[in-house]
């Protein structure tokens, strides 16, 4: 912040660099507003919020501390305490000197909290002082996120404000513009004087597109035939990406790919990050490796770029970054939809939960049981397997108590699990409602017919109707282009590049919040595809939130839970 009462604050934060605020008991009001400060320098922003608070009501500090502990607030991801501080602040300390930078600080808060028109409205407040250009620039870095529609209502209402307008002009030469948009580009850059070479000329209208980076191991670098067969899902998925290319071009949509051959070494990954040519991308796409990718991540944080992960479903990837997303439906999710299916569609509403020891059965397994008993329903066993011992798991099925059990769930994909499980339904209760993962279907000791003749629903994350028109179009565009099947990573890269695609021509590169907007909706190739959790009054979330449930009918899979 280069402003004049944080400079002032700076210069004393020296002062009290040894008074250890954890240490604090009952204290002078100076050592406390003296320790505030010191955890603010030192980015402990709840420790500095905690000791500060106290100072914000009937004591001298009262304006300072108000204002340190709404800046904190803010950098704590807290907007919502840092906005009440600064409302009391100016309540109660309207003639304070340093209410200048309240207004600023309160407008970074609006922006933050979506209030676009707030903000710019405070932020007029401050021309002519000494904050102006501090002002300008907060909001040129909020203005480039947002979305088309959403700016298009700021012009109306700022229309004599030249940043505004500005940046407007910047998204219609970056990607939004449309031969329609000509008249409206023209006025602004007359009326604010801008470069008319630079937003008028062929060149600049010529709709570059957006700008998407591909940072995929492609291992390039190695001996082809020692990774030929280890890379194939990158080049799959990157087939994939080109026919996406390709199907949005044809209808003016146009991405530019730049792509980086990127392993599982952070440092290369930061080199990569570090290019001049990244700074401008609209979208990043990979890294896939965890420590990677959260290289990324950071790097997307301090850029306002957003990375999609294009094949993680761990939600730790995204934790806590509002600009990394996951193309993938998450572990959690996953358990979450197929729980919430299995209490609205099965009764009584009492489940026996059996699972795999392995990491990801035993999550799925804890997701699936939290969500089923937060909506109500009952879980009568929670058995841990462990396939390996034969018998041992084929007692736990024949022990399994059945009386009043609304569905078994069973998570494992091994051969034992699958075939003790229904075995024991096709014995004892082969109307009972199983649900389970749809890698069942590929298990050879289970026929096809035995799982129609059950009551069993699979959760299939990357289910494809292979009966559609346009799944058998585009395995046909790409056997003709590549010679090769399309594998599942090839119906994902492209069905990822499509859908973002879409959302940054019509958006921009800030879209996340009209992912809440556009809600969930059909794919091309995907039955479902959106970021909305009704189940959470459409809040947004960070991966794909659809999960199609299957289910056999004639020995062909259906969709139980189809997107309307």
């Amino acid at each position: 912040m280069n402003r004049s009462f944080w400079k002032n604050v700076a210069g004393v934060l020296l002062l009290g660099a040894l008074a250890l605020p954890a240490q604090a008991q009952i204290q002078d009001p100076a050592t406390t507003y003296s320790n505030g400060k010191v955890l603010l320098q030192q980015q402990r922003y709840e420790q500095a919020m905690a000791e500060l608070l106290p100072l914000t009501d009937n004591s001298r500090y009262a304006p300072e501390a108000s204002y340190l502990y709404a800046l904190a607030a803010l950098h704590n991801h807290k907007p919502e305490k840092a906005y009440d501080m600064l409302l009391q602040l100016q309540n109660q300390h309207p003639n304070w000197e340093g209410m200048a930078d309240a207004d600023y600080l309160l407008a970074n808060v609006l922006f933050e909290q979506g209030a676009y028109e707030r903000a710019l409205s405070k932020l007029q407040e401050l021309k002519g002082s000494s904050l102006e250009n501090d002002a300008e620039n907060l909001k040129r870095y909020y203005l480039t996120r947002v979305d088309r529609p959403t700016y298009e209502q700021l012009l109306k209402r700022f229309d004599s404000d030249k940043t505004v307008a500005q940046v407007y002009a910047d998204k219609l030469i970056g990607g939004w513009y449309r031969p329609q948009d000509r008249q409206a580009l023209e006025s602004i850059v007359t009326h604010f004087d801008l470069d008319r070479d630079r937003y008028l000329s062929k060149k600049a209208l010529s709709n570059q597109g957006v700008n998407v980076a591909l940072l995929l191991p492609f291992q390039l670098d190695q001996d082809l035939q020692q990774v030929a067969r280890k890379s194939q899902f990158v080049t799959d998925m990157y087939a994939g990406i080109k026919l996406a290319q390709d199907s949005l071009q044809k209808q003016g949509i146009n991405v530019n790919l730049f792509t980086y051959d990127t392993s599982a070494d952070t440092m290369s990954v930061k080199r990569v990050l570090e290019m001049p040519e990244l700074q401008q991308m609209d979208l990043l796409i990979g890294p896939i490796y965890k420590s990677t990718a959260r290289v990324a991540g950071r790097f997307a944080e301090k850029k306002g770029i957003n990375v999609i992960n294009p094949l993680s479903q761990d939600l730790d990837m995204a934790k806590g970054n509002k600009n990394v997303l996951l193309f993938e439906s998450s572990l959690a999710t996953q358990a979450r939809q197929a729980a919430t299916y299995a209490f609205q569609n099965f009764s009584p509403k009492t489940a026996a939960v059996l699972f795999e020891n392995t990491k990801d059965d035993t999550t799925f397994a804890y997701h699936y049981k939290q969500q089923f008993q937060k909506l109500g329903g009952k879980v009568r066993t929670y058995k841990k397997l462990n396939s390996e011992q034969t018998s041992a798991t084929s007692e736990a099925f024949t022990k399994l108590n059945l009386q009043d059990i609304g569905h078994v769930a069973v998570f494992s994909d091994k051969m034992t699990a699958a075939v003790n499980a229904t075995s024991l339904l096709q014995s004892k209760a082969p109307t009972l409602p199983l649900i389970t993962y749809d890698k069942w279907l590929d298990i050879n000791q289970i026929t096809l017919q035995q799982l129609d003749n059950l009551e069993v629903y699979f959760v299939s994350p990357k289910y494809i109707d292979k009966t559609s028109l346009a799944y058998k179009q585009f395995r046909k565009k790409y056997i003709s282009k590549y010679n090769l099947p399309p594998s599942v990573y090839a119906y994902a890269g492209f069905e990822m590049l499509y859908y973002f695609g879409q959302l940054l021509q019509q958006y921009g590169p800030q879209f996340n919040q009209q992912l809440m907007l556009t809600g969930i909706a059909p794919g091309v190739l995907y039955s479902g595809l959106g970021y909305t959790d009704h189940a959470a009054r459409d809040e947004l979330r960070t991966d794909n939130q659809y999960v199609p449930i299957t289910k056999l009918d004639n020995l062909q899979l259906v969709v139980v839970n189809p997107v309307f």
